[in-house]
């Protein structure tokens, strides 16, 4: 059977969204200071503490929850391009189950998504790889995929979408993000269902 790496029930992903509401989002996009105690007091202010600072900026919610700040340059940690979150992680244990990962992913997915909807209200987009109405990124630079890498990988296999009315708050973007397999089919598949926030002027 497939193995979860990763569960945390649909509950928490709205308790979490519901804190990430409150979030001073043009200091986060900003980014953090250096680590030190100019570090502990910017994370502070969102409730946050620092777990890891090698590279990329991960912090612990209040919740229990591991936020990665990815930063919009490589090497770099301001400005902060997306907080990212997984909240279940499924991996298939021989080639043979990839096709069962998928299946797993879309039945727990409705409840994801459901919980998200209980904080954002309804997404403008929520749809599957293959939905005609699926979202174009206007350049090869945007946090979208490509047409052909997510037709070719079924990647990401479900996401909605939702921006904040405030047009300082995040786009919010739920994914199923498939991965671990070549578009010959070669690999173990792995499925992480995934919270983005973006900058809104990132769309």
């Amino acid at each position: 059977m497939p193995t979860v790496t990763e569960e945390r029930p649909p509950q928490a992903l709205a308790e979490e969204l519901r804190g990430l509401a409150h979030v001073d989002w043009p200091a986060v996009w900003a980014g953090p200071p250096n680590p030190g105690q100019a570090l502990d007091d910017w994370c502070a202010l969102f409730g946050w503490r620092p777990i890891t600072v090698e590279r990329v900026l991960r912090v612990r919610t209040s919740t229990g929850q591991d936020l990665t700040l990815e930063p919009l340059v490589s090497g770099g940690w301001s400005p902060v391009r997306s907080v990212t979150f997984t909240v279940r992680h499924l991996n298939a244990d021989t080639q043979d189950e990839n096709d069962l990962v998928l299946e797993q992913t879309a039945e727990a997915w409705p409840a994801y998504e459901a919980a998200a909807r209980e904080v954002l209200g309804a997404p403008e987009f929520s749809g599957a790889w293959d939905d005609p109405a699926f979202p174009e990124p206007p350049d090869d630079r945007h946090w979208l995929p490509s047409r052909d890498f997510r037709l070719g990988r079924r990647d990401p296999y479900r996401m909605a979408v939702w921006s904040a009315k405030d047009p300082e708050g995040p786009v919010t973007v739920l994914t199923a993000k498939s991965g671990g397999v070549t578009r010959r089919g070669v690999g173990k598949r792995g499925v992480m269902i995934n919270v983005h926030c973006y900058p809104q002027d990132a769309l």
